[in-house]
């Protein structure tokens, strides 16, 4: 089970000012709240607006369109194949025939 430690920039302040100076622990509290910002900001930047779920739904359509067109393509030309296959079967026997 995770815990989330509160604490607040003045806590942090007097805990490390103790062990590495005023300046130093000035200099790594600035930076671990940048550190902070630039995480929140590159996950605020991957969240999904309405418009970007509204353009995929429109791609996903058009890619379910093309799947379609591209799915009866196949089927037409499998019966063509398979005909001209039948009709030169056909035609052989008819030779075979004679």
């Amino acid at each position: 089970m995770s815990q989330t430690l509160n604490i607040s920039d003045v806590q942090l302040f007097n805990l490390l000012k103790g062990k590495f100076g005023e300046k130093e622990a000035e200099q790594f509290i600035s930076l671990i709240k940048e550190k902070v910002e630039e995480t929140f900001e590159n996950k605020k930047s991957t969240l999904a607006t309405k418009d970007d779920i509204t353009e995929l739904k429109i791609k996903f359509s058009q890619l379910e369109t093309a799947i379609a067109k591209t799915e009866t393509k196949l089927i037409l030309w499998a019966f063509v194949f398979w005909a001209t296959q039948l009709g030169a079967i056909f035609a052989f026997i008819k030779l075979l025939i004679k």
